[in-house]
């Protein structure tokens, strides 16, 4: 019989070796509030259609855990996508890796040259078969099921997919299920993202979604799942009565087709995009010069941690690209932030940044420049 004592003792030692730490997620002030990519955590995202929260999930809980961890097996993702193809998925994240890598903005579109008048040329084809050995690893970490599902069919993949990362046995007594599983390896992280829920097969799509729902809560609870839910809003949240009052940002309440997954989880994002709701300002950042490239990311409930934590960043929707905005008191040049080349620059500095010791044995930084 498992105590549950030495199970919170066991728990409090990991976390003193380093091993409860959350993944990167390339968002350093949202990783302040949620801790980043953990293990056993229920996360669900939710805004209007196209603001960009598929982009966000695959770019902070897919491409920077998975660059974190390309090499030591600790991170893996289930990944069912209901609205894009798996070539399309494997295309943005490559577009995020060329960024990242050759400092090349490249679409999917691009990638697929499917840009009215445009055509890949040889230099960008043949980077990008450079980047097949890194595609290999990502088919490796990264599983993709781009069906149409349902609850059950989700229930059967996910059960085979734990199969393979631990020794898991199931038991049906009546109408419940006993998981017992043991993971090969307890430091891993496995995020299962649906994407997005409002499409599961269905005739009711409430009861359906609320079914997958519990499934992600038990896979969570047995097996240290973590399960990242996008979701839509209603179209009442853009109303103009809200308008009226002053209320733009978006809240749980708009979440779209059940509340139950924002019951369920223990940390809820929006994102919010002022420019499409035709605002001149937000929070204090110049939205009319921004325009597109800003969004707002609201960590809405954080059971561990602070809530309704509003946090400026900058979106290149060109290859799925999000980088946190300095405070807007700070920024005074709002150019720089409507090219994503700044980002690239800022990489570099860090690059050239040299770590020595003084002659008293303390670390000194200085920067170097060629």
């Amino acid at each position: 019989m498992t105590n549950e004592i030495d199970d919170l003792f066991s728990e409090i030692e990991r976390g003193r070796q380093g091993k409860n730490q959350g993944f990167g997620m390339g968002m350093p002030k949202l990783e302040g509030v949620i801790d980043g990519v953990c293990a056993s955590t229920y996360t669900l995202i939710f805004a209007g259609t196209g603001n960009g929260k598929s982009s966000f999930a695959l770019y902070s809980y897919v491409y920077r855990p998975l660059m974190e961890h390309l090499d030591d097996n600790k991170f893996k993702c289930t990944y069912f996508s209901l609205e894009m193809s798996t070539k399309t998925i494997l295309a943005r994240l490559l577009c995020l890796y060329i960024f990242d890598t050759y400092g090349i903005s490249l679409s999917p579109k691009e990638i697929f040259s499917r840009r009215k008048n445009y055509v890949l040329c040889d230099e960008y084809y043949n980077l990008i078969k450079e980047c097949r050995p890194w595609l290999e690893k990502v088919k490796r970490i990264v599983k993709i099921y781009d069906k149409t599902c349902n609850a059950s069919y989700l229930y059967r993949k996910l059960i085979a997919e734990l199969r393979t990362t631990g020794e898991l046995e199931v038991a049906n007594a009546g109408e419940d299920v006993e998981i017992l599983y043991k993971p090969y390896d307890p430091e891993l992280i496995h995020n299962v993202i649906i994407d997005h829920i409002g499409l599961v097969k269905a005739k009711d799509l409430k009861a359906e979604i609320d079914a997958v729902s519990r499934i992600l809560v038990m896979l969570r609870n047995a097996c240290g799942i973590s399960p990242v839910v996008i979701m839509q809003i209603n179209r009442a949240s853009g109303d103009i009565e809200r308008r009226k009052q002053g209320l733009n940002n978006l809240t749980l309440n708009d979440v779209k087709d059940s509340g139950n997954p924002t019951q369920d989880c223990e940390v809820a994002i929006s994102i919010f995009n002022p420019h499409r709701e035709k605002l001149g300002s937000y929070g204090g950042y110049d939205v009319k010069k921004l325009e597109d490239n800003f969004r707002v990311i609201t960590v809405q409930k954080a059971r561990d941690g602070a809530s309704s934590v509003e946090i400026g960043v900058n979106f290149f929707g060109k290859m799925g690209y999000w980088h946190e905005l300095p405070k807007s008191n700070e920024i005074n040049d709002y150019g720089k932030y409507t090219n994503p080349d700044y980002i690239l620059k800022q990489d570099l500095e860090k690059d050239n940044m040299i770590e020595s010791l003084d002659k008293n044995g303390n670390k000194t930084t200085f920067k170097f420049t060629m």
